[in-house]
């Protein structure tokens, strides 16, 4: 038998997940999707034909995604916050990549689908009861506009598998301990960034005053900010969440009983 991935047991692991913490789930969409009907109740425009507020839509939907995604990242790996708990994970019968994938599966896919359901049925019913048509179905824009739309599906992902790494590591308060150390990273890689700027490139007193030197220029005016620029995109695209989920395998690994 495969000691690290073995199907049956990965799918007791998931089933084994939504059996101890199906009531506390449902009760979070039940909870969400009321929060969201009442917000698109009092912001709708009712003077102007039941005009729903684009803001609205898009704000409820990031919450969701961002807010209710981090808390579950944080929740599927809640057993870290007690040693007693802990130590029943741990002898749970299954591959430390096994325990990861579950954590990974419910914080990347069952999460997503979940919340992609119930916020497009209130947003679907409150869109048809309107009977505006100048309100549209907040899916079908991020459709139209997927490019723009792209980027928040990576930070998303780092963000999801940051905040498991973080649950492991931290253990007692982990959520605001992973948030703060998330925000410091942010920091320090945008003091970094800024200090790489005036190394290569020089202070702006250098250039001509009509220059522009905003962030989106900046990559124009020196090859090697822009090379580093280009690798630091690529890696934070397509290297940082493989990145994270192997130190947060690691992690897992060392606290082995």
């Amino acid at each position: 038998m495969n000691n690290i991935f073995n199907y049956d047991r990965f799918s007791l692991l998931v089933r084994r997940q939504w059996t101890e913490n199906k009531l506390i789930l449902l009760m979070s969409i039940v909870i969400y999707a009321s929060i969201t009907a009442v917000f698109y109740a009092i912001n709708m425009d009712i003077e102007n034909g039941k005009y729903i507020n684009k803001g609205v839509q898009v704000a409820m939907f990031n919450i969701g995604l961002f807010g209710g995604g981090t808390l579950f990242a944080n929740y599927i790996f809640k057993d870290f916050s007690n040693n007693i708990q802990t130590m029943s994970f741990l002898m749970t019968p299954a591959s430390h990549f096994e325990k990861l994938c579950t954590g990974l599966f419910y914080a990347l896919i069952a999460f997503p689908i979940a919340l992609a359901f119930v916020f497009g049925i209130v947003d679907f019913a409150f869109v048809n009861f309107s009977g505006n048509p100048e309100n549209e179905v907040l899916f079908t824009t991020i459709l139209k506009d997927y490019l723009d739309y792209k980027f928040l599906v990576y930070i998303w992902i780092s963000l999801q598998v940051f905040i498991l790494l973080g649950t492991i590591y931290f253990g007692r308060m982990s959520y605001i301990k992973t948030l703060f150390t998330g925000f410091i990273i942010i920091v320090a890689f945008g003091l970094v960034e800024y200090l790489l700027f005036k190394i290569i490139i020089g202070s702006d007193q250098q250039h001509d005053r009509y220059i522009n030197l905003s962030s989106e220029n900046k990559k124009e005016l020196s090859a090697s900010f822009n090379f580093l620029f280009e690798a630091s995109k690529f890696s934070f695209y397509y290297l940082l969440s493989p990145f994270l989920a192997v130190i947060t395998y690691f992690k897992l690994k060392e606290k082995e009983v």
